[in-house]
């Protein structure tokens, strides 16, 4: 059962941008508004603020990529670990004019940075590596990494003032000439996060990149002027497609700032969206949790944030608890819950594949029973079952195609019956850099007895549609078999999440082993450091997230794990990674939280604690 979406692109005809790359969109726009600011960054996450026009955008980024055509062939791989801001932003337009492939990667800081860099390094076979000066004195030992895993790029390293030195030299004149500007090379590599396993080189076309921003300009509307914000780290897809590229494409003013400044101090994004009036900005679950944990009613009396229309929640699974707590906290500074944009994708469909298609609406909800859930059956929950919450991810993207399959019989599934979520359309990628099998297996599936209805894209994510929208409920390799139910490892770790205050927020995983040919449940947590637990801290929050799993779930945990802050495994992007840690736990690697002396003042087990 296939459904598209249903929302009109007559809106944004008017506005359509026809050309095929990015480029392309940049130089027209730097022809049509050249003083207009296309990107605002804010250096320190507060008040220093430097603007970049379409003009110096274009004219910077057209200097360096005459160099780079000097030293690469079209289609060229050029990686790019610049730390976020506007010298990221020129030098991927200067890779994209020059015809080779970017691949954004996050910057080889820290042992894990640096093997992960490597790995992508070798895999895409590097020419050339666009690094900040500042790593001008750790080249050997990245060299020695790099040569390790089989490769030697150059190196090219930008300055803070490298751009604004060049700014009186003449704009050079490029040629596009067919070769480089539609050649059989990625426009861009995107590896994927690996939050399920190793990562993999997403081959995106010129045309993927111009797909996925068109049916994201669609959804935002075109009725008003745009003001936007990201921190999100530009390397991923939901900050570089969902946050730069698309407001080069839909012509408006992106707001900057570094994911740190975030992380530092969460009010600088609120203070941000409301110095600026911004309309537009995204917002993964956990920066909601962040901000509503940390940011106080005082700091709240100095905010605006009735011009923000569109807040797009995605890159993890969105709680409806965590929705219902950032409206409560901060309506009272404007903030309105139709803002809320839950949405779903992956880097193998560029990134946007569905979301909330009524501005003015709030998010659909359902409340399910758990029991039908388990077995793959959508029923309403009774008022004396236990209920799951879960929140719609809108519709599929326009001129696109969803369809809900059984992952084992490919055959296509009605609405209400979960299955595995597949896509179709002109923003699904290529496929993988050097996997062949990997990538027909992905991207090359047709429903069963109908040869005709494909390809498709086979997301390897769980869920079902309702009055053509679609919910999200997992994926299949997390999902956990217990006495022939399936139970969705980010709905136990909610679950434990909420039962004690000392437990790290996004710092729960939860995964099976198998022991004695029978599938246990293990649940580690992670506890903050501010804590300062003794051992029978320890064990109260072991027994409280048994008990709130086996209530909620009906599951006793084989092992509950507490560990300290920075012991579950992460992508860079911050999911989870459950396959990881479960390895990490079969083999002993797991650190324990240790106990500590508990505070003097406290003499109940429940210490109410900030998060960090």
């Amino acid at each position: 059962m296939t459904s598209s979406s249903s929302i009109s692109a007559v809106a944004s005809v008017a506005a359509a941008v026809h050309e095929q790359d990015m480029d392309a969109v940049l130089r027209r726009r730097a022809a049509a508004t050249p003083d207009e600011v296309a990107m605002r960054f804010l250096r320190n996450g507060e008040d220093d603020v430097v603007d970049l026009t379409y003009r110096q955008l274009d004219q910077r980024a057209a200097r360096l990529a005459r160099q780079l055509r000097q030293q690469l062939a079209p289609g060229a791989r050029v990686l790019l670990v610049l730390e976020p801001g506007l010298n990221y932003v020129t030098a991927l337009f200067a890779i994209f004019k020059s015809g080779a492939t970017a691949v954004p990667s996050f910057p080889p800081v820290g042992s894990r940075a640096v093997g992960r860099f490597a790995g992508i390094c070798h895999d895409c076979q590097a020419q050339l590596v666009i690094a900040e000066g500042s790593l001008r004195t750790s080249v050997d030992r990245l060299n020695a990494a790099l040569s390790a895993a089989g490769n030697a790029p150059g190196w090219l390293f930008i300055d803070s003032d490298y751009f604004e030195a060049q700014d009186g030299q003449p704009v050079p004149e490029i040629a596009y000439d067919k070769a480089r500007q539609a050649g059989d090379f990625p426009a861009l590599l995107q590896y994927t996060s690996g939050s399920t396993g190793n990562p993999k080189g997403v081959m995106l076309s010129a045309a993927n990149l111009i797909s996925n921003s068109r049916v994201l300009d669609i959804r935002m509307g075109t009725a008003q002027k745009h003001v936007g914000f990201t921190w999100l780290p530009p390397y991923h897809d939901m900050g570089l497609m969902g946050a730069l590229l698309l407001s080069v494409y839909s012509g408006f003013m992106l707001v900057m700032m570094t994911p740190a400044h975030f992380v530092q101090r969460p009010l600088r994004w609120l203070k941000g969206l409301s110095t600026y009036q911004v309309t537009s900005s995204v917002g993964p679950n956990f920066a909601l949790d962040l901000c509503v944990d940390t940011i106080t009613e005082e700091e709240i009396d100095g905010l605006d944030l009735s011009n923000l229309k569109l807040l797009f929640c995605g890159a993890e699974p969105v709680r409806q608890g965590t929705l219902d707590r950032f409206a409560e906290k901060f309506g009272r500074a404007g903030f309105s819950s139709t803002a809320y944009v839950p949405c779903y994708g992956l880097a193998e469909a560029t990134l946007f594949i569905s979301g909330k298609a009524d501005r003015e609406a709030l998010p659909h909800r359902l409340f399910l029973d758990q029991q039908s859930l388990a077995n793959g059956l959508i029923r309403p929950a009774r008022l004396d079952a236990a209920a799951t919450a879960i929140i719609s991810c809108g519709t599929v993207a326009t001129d696109h195609v969803m369809a809900i399959v059984d992952p084992e019989t490919l055959e296509a599934l009605p609405p209400g019956v979960v299955g595995e979520i597949w896509f179709k359309g002109a923003s699904v990628a290529q496929g993988y850099l050097n996997q062949v099998q990997a990538s027909d297996d992905v991207f090359h599936a047709f429903i069963a007895g109908d040869p005709t209805d494909g390809p498709y894209l086979r997301t390897g994510d769980l869920g079902f549609m309702m009055d053509d929208e679609l919910y999200i409920t997992g994926r299949i390799k997390d999902v956990i078999i217990f006495a022939g139910r399936n139970l969705y490892p980010q709905d136990i770790e909610a679950v434990a999440q909420a039962c004690h205050p000392a437990i790290r927020t996004n710092g729960v995983a939860a995964f099976a082993i198998t022991r004695d040919d029978k599938e246990h449940l293990v649940v580690v947590a992670e506890i903050l450091r501010s804590a300062k637990l003794n051992a029978e801290d320890l064990e109260n929050v072991e027994d409280a997230i048994a008990a709130a799993i086996t209530l909620s779930h009906g599951v006793a945990p084989h092992t509950v794990h507490l560990a300290p802050v920075s012991t579950i495994p992460l992508t860079t992007s911050g999911k989870v990674r459950r396959s990881a840690c479960r390895d990490a736990f079969e083999a002993g690697a797991l650190a324990l939280a240790k106990p500590r002396p508990a505070p003097a003042a406290a003499n109940d087990s429940t210490i109410l604690l900030p998060q960090e």
